[in-house]
């Protein structure tokens, strides 16, 4: 049976996409068989970078593919190790069908209060809707040099009764990477690369309560 992290926001633009790719390319390095299932049709960003990295030969090769309907996916649970969504901006009923089949929901959100409330917002929509507290956990992303924004953000997330996971900063390196098809925790500098793999430890060790 396929763990399923779920990495779903009220409003794009929040990094849904960079926590979904750090997760699948983390995973895959491990020898798990993992897919992205890309529910952003609009956008499909995840998509067009899966291209990206095919292109580019970059290892290990992850497994893209749109979906409009949580059904589909729901056909396929059998057939990897770990399943990340890459949900759709918005909270529809979609949002709900993904928290449901999902072991953890990641919500991504830059650190001011225009991209922190719609997030807080979902989040109790989901406990309202019998989502559990400790399936949620919460990402800073894009996040600045500004250590008060950093703990300002954190601080207004544990207020609300949520888990904050840690932050991804803001670094050219990360969309260079992202250019090349690679996620990033594989960008070129090691340190980028160890503080983003310290975050996803933090998802990593959330899963792994959450699914026993």
């Amino acid at each position: 049976m396929s763990l399923i992290v779920g990495v779903i926001s009220q409003k794009g633009g929040v990094g849904k996409s960079t926590i979904s790719r750090i997760l699948a390319a983390e995973y895959a390095r491990h020898d798990w068989d993992v897919k992205i299932a890309d529910f952003d049709l609009s956008q499909g960003t995840v998509t067009s970078w899966n291209a990206d990295r095919m292109a580019n030969e970059v290892k290990p090769q992850i497994s893209v593919e749109q979906f409009s309907s949580v059904s589909s996916l729901v056909k396929q649970k059998g057939h990897y190790d770990l399943i990340v969504i890459d949900g759709a901006p918005a909270s529809t009923r979609q949002t709900l069908d993904i928290a449901n089949i999902s072991q953890l929901l990641v919500l991504p959100t830059k650190t001011t209060l225009d991209d922190l409330r719609p997030q807080i917002k979902l989040a109790h929509e989901l406990r309202k809707s019998g989502v559990g507290k400790n399936k949620i956990l919460f990402v800073l992303s894009m996040v600045g040099e500004s250590k008060s924004e950093l703990e300002n953000a954190q601080m207004y997330i544990e207020e609300a009764g949520y888990i904050c996971a840690g932050a991804i900063y803001r670094k050219d390196s990360i969309g260079q990477a992202h250019d090349t098809g690679r996620a990033a925790n594989e960008t070129p500098f090691k340190s980028v690369n160890k503080t983003v793999d310290q975050l996803v430890q933090s998802i990593v060790d959330q899963l792994q309560q959450v699914s026993v």
